[in-house]
């Protein structure tokens, strides 16, 4: 996620092509494990456990590492030990920058300066950020009215990430009045209160998510894409509901609709977040 934030910024500032991203980008991509490949490569598990820690990712909003630990597959110092194998994104980015020549490292100082003072970040959330830790990341993107909303929010993020693309990356998050689009996807989730979530289509975003989440190389914006990206976000809803019925009270989730003209999404408060899988952009929402 860190090294699209600030790669994305370069480039919007000049201090690197997109090309030069791309290229830095596609050499990370080589190197950067994931857990499981590393655990079953160290003997700390098997294939087949490792799997069954995927397919149970795609159901509950938990990491890698903390399924294997209450599976009893791994303990916490080997969980500790292929985390540091893996190694930290933002230091990646950085020594992947030095190693094309693309910026020196005490370069690197200034756009981060630079990338604060543009988003009114404080220094302690420069560090969040450095530190590629999802959790903490997306509620510095939300605006202080969508607070009720960060749950819903940060398990779609953390969802996408874990199954669709894990380079995918937020924007600034604003609360509007409606949401009326052409080609998007809602669901309603009916408790104490009724939520509506959805995705809408922005420049390509939709297409890339229903591309891997529907295992289809789909070319162009049609009604199968909507249908899978329906299908993703009912799986969402489906994580979001068991985390809240274990707090609060049970949530209904209602069928999930598709539109290719006049969606729409009202409430008394909406968030609207834009999201980057493969570096297109789509919008979550979440309304109540």
């Amino acid at each position: 996620m860190v090294e699209y934030i600030l790669g994305n910024y370069m480039v919007s500032t000049g201090k690197i092509s997109q090309k030069q991203l791309d290229n830095i980008l596609d050499k990370q991509d080589q190197v950067r494990v994931k857990l499981g490949l590393i655990a079953v490569s160290e003997g700390m598990i098997t294939q087949e456990q490792a799997e069954e820690i995927n397919r149970l990712q795609s159901t509950c909003d938990k990491r890698f590492g903390d399924i294997a630990i209450e599976k009893g597959y791994m303990t916490q110092v080997q969980l500790e030990k292929i985390l540091k194998m893996q190694g930290n994104a933002y230091l990646i980015f950085v020594q992947s920058l030095v190693d094309a020549e693309v910026l020196k490292a005490e370069e690197m100082e200034n756009v981060i300066d630079s990338f604060r003072k543009e988003n009114g970040y404080g220094l302690s959330d420069m560090e969040i950020i450095k530190s590629d830790d999802v959790e903490k990341i997306v509620p510095l993107f939300l605006p202080t009215e969508a607070e009720e909303f960060e749950e819903a929010i940060g398990i779609a993020v953390r969802a996408i990430i874990r199954c669709i693309d894990r380079h995918t990356y937020p924007g600034k998050a604003e609360m509007v009045t409606e949401v009326l689009e052409d080609q998007m996807v809602s669901q309603k989730l009916e408790g104490k209160t009724v939520k509506t979530t959805g995705f809408v289509e922005a420049e390509g975003g939709m297409l890339e998510l229903a591309s891997v989440y529907g295992r289809e190389a789909f070319e162009g914006m049609n009604e199968d894409v909507l249908d899978a990206g329906a299908e993703f976000l009912n799986c969402i809803n489906g994580m979001y509901s068991a985390t809240i019925s274990a707090k609060e009270s049970e949530l209904e989730l209602m069928p999930p609709e598709y539109f290719m003209a006049g969606g729409k999404i009202t409430g008394n408060k909406i968030c609207r977040i834009p999201l980057w899988v493969k570096n297109k952009k789509l919008y979550f929402v979440v309304a109540e």
